[in-house]
């Protein structure tokens, strides 16, 4: 029935990407723009990834994709002492922009985003 955005879930596997990156020897600069996207964006269903449901909830309308527009920059350091904190607002900002453009209610369920 689509694909499932499970925040928690989101957030554990950007934080694992966070952490390959800034582990790997690449040349930085003292600030980074983090930034992330779903795409494509359509049929996207909120709810966790390890719980079976056969039911899904769909917004109104339709976005071919959602990429976080990056609105500032943050200490590379920040990354690497805080990839978990990161990774939490990149998700917390592609979920808003989200509901955003395809009318997704907020839910404040547990099992919801």
């Amino acid at each position: 029935m689509g694909a499932v955005l499970d925040r928690d879930d989101l957030i554990k596997q950007l934080t694992g990407m966070l952490n390959t990156l800034t582990a790997l020897d690449l040349p930085h600069g003292d600030l980074v723009v983090p930034a992330i996207g779903l795409d494509p964006a359509t049929m996207i269903s909120y709810r966790r990834v390890n719980v079976p449901s056969n039911t899904a909830t769909y917004g109104f309308g339709q976005a071919d994709h959602i990429h976080v527009s990056p609105d500032e920059a943050i200490d590379y350091g920040s990354v690497i002492a805080r990839p978990a904190d990161v990774a939490a607002e990149l998700v917390a900002r592609l979920i808003a922009d989200h509901r955003a453009a395809t009318g997704v209610p907020c839910q404040n369920s547990s099992h919801l985003v």
